[in-house]
């Protein structure tokens, strides 16, 4: 594989919200070549004819084949100076903000054996509140940086990433944040609407690790992870739901989901404490052939107590026992397991 791309420069720039009224933070791009963060929508969309990415007058950045090779303009200039082969590549695109600054967009790339090249974000753009990083990420891959309950971000040093927020929680205050729409800045003032508490530490059964939370209010406007609040985060108040996150317990990881996810009220100066995770229920898909049923390990969907669910799901221990039962019927016709291989 051979790849060429822009030189990135990571340029981290305080601002300070701690003074009344609004202060802009310039935001500079961060490359990830190795992509260990978690999105709460990662999306890969297809190169088709290039990406879109605004620079000058242009909205793309284009793209030519070459069998199943790929060719990338990196700099706009309507050549397609950069070959990718194999079967992933990273490139970094050179864009320039309204002020002349360079705000590079860095894409990873992969292609399926037999299908067409496909990416998604490779790249942050990045700042610092009261030394606090902040980082953005165009999660919908449209070029722009401020489409609020879509895009993505990351507040501190988690690398497990919210859905972009117009409010952010930063130690035990929030604080109103706004980005421009190429990303190249954050304005930032004080928060000062009703707010609650909303705790979904507290009521989680469950044996694994609560390794990410994600939730987002029902207009988009604001979304935490607050999966390491302990005694509960303050949010601005309203309604949310719990549209991702992650279970950790030794090597193994289990996805969490909206599902059929309740929606929570957080109401102004009050504490939501939500129960959540085990026991988990099972819905699964059976076919039956004479006196027949069969289903398998792939046709079961798990939820846990708030509808949320369980996404590479794996029980502990023995074989979780199913109940098949036809709806009107008040009682089960038969009970499974599967086999210890399952």
């Amino acid at each position: 594989m051979t790849t060429s791309s822009a030189c990135v420069l990571l340029l981290t720039l305080c601002g300070s919200a701690a003074e009344a009224g609004t202060t802009t933070v310039p935001l500079e791009p961060k490359a990830y070549r190795t992509f260990e963060l978690l999105l709460p929508q990662e999306r890969f969309a297809e190169v088709g004819a290039g990406f879109a990415v605004t620079h000058g007058a242009s909205e793309r950045f284009t793209t030519t084949l070459e069998g199943d090779r790929l060719r990338v303009d990196l700099d706009g200039d309507g050549t397609c100076e950069a070959l990718v082969e194999g079967e992933t590549g990273f490139v970094t695109l050179a864009r320039t903000a309204a002020d002349g600054r360079s705000l590079a967009y860095s894409v990873r790339l992969k292609r399926e054996p037999g299908a067409a090249w496909t990416y998604s974000c490779g790249s942050a753009m990045v700042g610092r509140v009261d030394d606090v990083s902040i980082q953005v990420f165009d999660q919908n891959l449209n070029g722009r940086f401020d489409d609020y309950g879509v895009d993505a971000m990351i507040v501190g040093r988690s690398t497990v990433a919210s859905y972009l927020s117009k409010v952010v929680a930063i130690g035990d205050r929030l604080l109103s944040v706004s980005v421009a729409a190429d990303g190249s800045t954050l304005d930032v003032a004080p928060y000062d609407g009703p707010t609650g508490t909303l705790d979904l530490r507290t009521g989680f059964s469950c044996k694994a690790k609560l390794d990410a939370a994600i939730v987002r209010s029902v207009d988009g406007a604001h979304s935490f992870d607050v999966s390491r609040a302990k005694a509960g985060m303050k949010v601005p108040a309203g309604e949310y739901r719990l549209e991702s996150g992650r279970l950790v317990l030794g090597e193994s990881r289990a996805t969490v989901r909206a599902g059929h996810s309740k929606p929570m009220v957080v109401a102004p100066n009050a504490t939501l404490e939500v129960a959540w995770g085990g026991p988990v229920t099972a819905e699964f898909a059976a076919q039956r052939d004479g006196d027949q049923i069969g289903f398998t390990p792939w046709d079961i969907w798990y939820y846990g107590r708030l509808g949320e669910e369980y996404v590479d799901f794996m029980p502990l221990g023995a074989s979780p026992t199913f109940a098949i039962k036809p709806r009107t019927a008040p009682e089960p016709i038969l009970w499974v397991k599967f086999p210890g291989n399952c």
